[in-house]
């Protein structure tokens, strides 16, 4: 009698088995018809939307192993090593970002979007924290999560030691951006733990976009740490404000109104310039960044920017053999035109008139 149960049972389960594997290829089947009933446009939207899906499931892939990567990093630096489980999940496969974005104000209350902004966004299961990857790139730009406290209390020093660290292992040194990075460290109380937490802070106060945009945030890189050494938070916008696309570089040029500037550095290989102020307003102390894209006579750019840009071209002479650079820089004449050096003594051409 048992064996003949067993028997029932193994065909028992069997049989599920054949109708869920039947019931799936009658699904597929009815798909596969159903689309061909469809109008050819019917028929490619429906085509367009399998394909979409798949992309972001990719997209949300790539995003999820850039985040772990950062987590892991975190965990191994911290002290503290509780809340060490990776338990983020993807909530939105094209969101805006917390902390980075251009806008033109419309008015008081409303703004118009000039750089697109294009985030995996992530939610750390059963809290409000969230992280955010590049869409495009799969930088990690913010990663939150709920801090692990601890009796233990490291010094300011230890702090600062770990978070430095923890920047170099995942590639994102204030450093590689010279002196135009300013540090700062803060201290702020908490509710959760007698100690509170630390914040390193980078900011790029330099950077600056067209008259008549603002910036979410200016460019900035921030460690959160907890006084017993847990990694809580990391946020990067350097990143994406330093590497704008091309594209986004022409919309920002086209808002351009640059009467006059005190330098200029030409970078050939990233196919930028970024132009220096000293006491121009509002750009006093600041640098913006242009495409130089000459093939395309600096499509996108405003006047006041191509009249600039052509006149660093200018001074870029190519010989025979090898391109000769002299220094990029642009001079403001009486007529409000540019003249930028030439050779042989890379001096600056005579403005009009003179």
């Amino acid at each position: 009698m048992m064996k003949l149960m067993t028997r029932f049972g193994k065909l028992a389960v069997v049989g599920v088995i054949l109708f869920i594997a039947v019931g799936y290829l009658l699904v597929v089947v009815f798909d596969m018809i159903s689309t061909d009933f469809l109008n050819p446009v019917e028929r490619q939207m429906k085509k367009d939307m399998r394909k979409a899906a798949t992309e972001n499931e990719i997209v949300v892939a790539n995003a999820t192993e850039a985040l772990r990567s950062v987590v892991d990093v975190a965990n191994e630096l911290s002290v503290v090593k509780t809340g060490m489980v990776f338990n983020f999940e993807a909530v939105g496969a094209d969101g805006r970002s917390a902390n980075f974005g251009v806008v033109q104000h419309v008015n008081e209350v409303k703004g118009e979007r000039i750089v697109e902004e294009h985030m995996v966004v992530f939610n750390q299961v059963g809290t409000a924290y969230n992280s955010e990857v590049d869409r495009n790139t799969h930088a990690v730009v913010a990663m939150h999560r709920e801090p692990q406290y601890s009796p233990y209390q490291a010094s300011q020093e230890e702090l600062e030691n770990i978070a430095r660290q923890f920047l170099k292992k995942i590639g994102s040194s204030p450093d590689q951006y010279g002196s135009v990075i300013n540090f700062s460290a803060n201290h702020k109380a908490s509710s959760e733990d007698k100690w509170g937490n630390w914040f390193f802070r980078w900011d790029d106060k330099q950077f600056a976009v067209p008259a008549g945009l603002d910036m979410d945030i200016p460019p900035f890189i921030q460690v959160g740490i907890t006084a017993s050494g847990f990694i809580f938070s990391y946020d990067n916008t350097v990143q994406l404000y330093h590497n704008l696309s091309k594209e986004d570089l022409r919309t920002l040029c086209g808002f351009v109104e640059m009467p006059q500037s005190d330098d200029s550095s030409l970078d050939p290989e990233k196919g930028i310039v970024k132009v220096y102020f000293s006491e121009y307003e509002p750009f006093q102390n600041k640098y913006l960044v242009l495409p130089f894209e000459p093939e395309t006579d600096f499509d996108g750019c405003s006047e006041f920017a191509k009249s600039f840009l052509k006149h660093i071209q200018e001074t870029v002479i190519p010989p025979e053999k090898e391109a000769v650079f002299c220094t990029q820089e642009a001079k403001l004449c009486p007529d409000g035109s540019y003249v930028g050096r030439t050779r042989p003594n890379c001096e600056f051409a005579l403005c009009p008139g003179e």
